[in-house]
């Protein structure tokens, strides 16, 4: 018969999670990882054999699956382009802990031009939400080219604000934006 698990795949995620958007992928050390788990470092290796690499795959696996299971489906909706931007305002603060988390698909980026798992997953997810965004846009009236343009700014202003926030200590500063969010990428 084997072995229970000390802790169940979901709350292991969520605490992998939690480590990595508070000290980074790469101040997250095993020690750090073993510790916010309660998972000794054999036991870690044993569900994750690939190392941390494999364990922000997951974790990165984990956010999409969150976001096309809420985030998505929001801005897919066939409300209005106003309220779609006030769902997914809604559902980014809570995302983001109004402000007070970092930005995960940040601190789980690799070196830029280095290729692996995790890159590819941070890109697949924001060109989900920057065509998500995009068609908003286009709902409201934005022709095409507009439309991506201002998908884009709305990602550069949430993304800025959440590294400005932490920066400076100061969730406010993410808070604002969200009030500017919809703006970017409804305005006419």
């Amino acid at each position: 018969m084997p072995k229970p698990r000390k802790i169940e795949d979901d709350e292991l995620t969520r605490k992998l999670t939690a480590i990595f958007k508070e000290v980074g992928y790469d101040a997250a050390s095993l020690a750090s990882l073993s510790e916010a788990t309660g998972l000794k470092k054999a036991s870690l290796y044993h569900r994750f054999p690939g190392g941390k690499e494999q364990m922000a795959e997951e974790v990165l696996a984990a956010t999409r699956e969150i976001l096309s299971e809420h985030l998505f489906p929001a801005l897919a909706d066939a409300a209005p382009p106003d309220r779609k931007m006030a769902a997914f305002a809604t559902i980014v603060d809570a995302f983001y802990a109004s402000g007070n988390e970092s930005c995960l698909l940040n601190v789980l980026a690799p070196p830029r031009g280095q290729e692996n798992g995790r890159s590819v997953a941070i890109a697949s997810i924001f060109q989900q939400l920057s065509d998500a965004l995009t068609q908003v846009a286009e709902g409201a009236g934005s022709p095409a080219e507009q439309a991506k343009i201002r998908a884009e700014q709305a990602l550069v202003e949430l993304h800025g604000a959440l590294i400005l926030s932490k920066g400076m200590a100061d969730p406010s500063v993410f808070q604002r934006m969200l009030t500017r969010l919809p703006g970017i990428v409804l305005a006419a």
